[in-house]
C-alpha cells in the first residue's frame, strides 16, 4: 500500500516540518492577542518562512492541548474558519472568538480590517511623505 504522502498530491508539497520550524510557527501562534487573528501566511511570515501558510496548517494540525496554544486565532487569509472538526463542532471556533470580542460579517467571515493581527497597512491610506 503506497504511502499517505504519495497518493495526496497536496503533501507533495509540503516539505517535512522539522522542530525548528514548529518552534518558531508556535511561538508566533502565542503571541496573536486576545480579540485578534492571524492568518496562516502571517504566521508564517512572522516565523521567518514567507510563503508556508499550508506548513503552518499542518504544524498547527498536530499541537497537543497541553501546549494550550491560541490555535482558534489562525484563520485563512479570507477570514474564514477552519473546517469544523477542527476545534470540536462547527461553532466552536466562532464562540472562542467571540467570546474574545471578535466580530463577524454576514457571510460567517471575520472582519480582518478590524481584527487582523499584526495589523496591516492600510493600502488605501496615502503616504505622509
Amino acid at each position: 500500500m503506497p504511502e499517505p504522502e504519495s497518493r495526496n498530491p497536496a503533501y507533495a508539497r509540503i516539505r517535512p516540518l522539522d522542530e525548528e520550524f514548529c518552534r518558531r510557527v508556535y511561538e508566533q501562534v502565542a503571541k496573536v492577542p486576545a480579540g485578534w487573528v492571524a492568518t496562516y501566511g502571517d504566521i508564517g511570515k512572522l516565523a521567518g518562512y514567507p510563503r508556508a501558510a499550508r506548513e503552518v496548517g499542518l504544524a498547527l494540525s498536530r499541537v497537543r492541548p497541553d501546549q494550550q496554544l491560541p490555535c482558534h486565532r489562525i484563520v485563512n487569509a479570507s477570514g474564514a474558519l477552519a473546517p469544523a472538526p477542527v476545534f470540536g463542532g462547527p461553532d466552536r471556533q466562532r464562540q472562542m472568538l467571540e467570546a474574545e470580542g471578535v466580530s463577524f460579517r454576514a457571510n460567517g467571515t471575520i472582519d480582518m480590517k478590524r481584527h487582523r493581527w499584526p495589523p496591516q497597512e492600510d493600502d488605501d491610506q496615502l503616504p505622509l511623505f
